[in-house]
């Protein structure tokens, strides 16, 4: 659920804060100039998170679906040892098609692509 909040500086000009808040997801705030523009931004973000297209940019920018797969094997996959060597084959060969993408550059657009 979005809440937006109207703030006055000391010298008169408005702005508009947003906070998007929904359960199991950490909360998401942005200030804006423009009530359309908190509006619009509010309910992009409500969409995205709830169709699980939603990453933190910044920090998506920074790693790769490479370093997520070798992250993976090294912490999750020792704790599943019978489905250990089929999934390291599945994701070497995903990291060998996708690797290079940051996460926030891979879109479902992408992934059509790949079929």
């Amino acid at each position: 659920m979005a809440t937006i909040s109207k703030r006055t500086s000391k010298n008169g000009t408005a702005s508009y804060r947003v906070e998007v808040r929904l359960k199991g997801i950490p909360r998401q705030t942005a200030t804006f100039a423009r009530l359309t523009d908190a509006k619009k931004w509010a309910q992009q973000t409500e969409s995205a998170i709830r169709e699980g297209r939603h990453f933190k940019t910044v920090e998506a920018k920074r790693h790769t679906f490479a370093e997520m797969v070798d992250r993976y094997v090294r912490e999750v996959l020792p704790r599943k040892p019978k489905s250990q060597a089929k999934q390291t084959q599945q994701l070497t060969w995903w990291k060998e098609q996708i690797g290079a993408y940051t996460l926030a550059d891979y879109t479902p657009a992408d992934r059509r692509d790949q079929g």
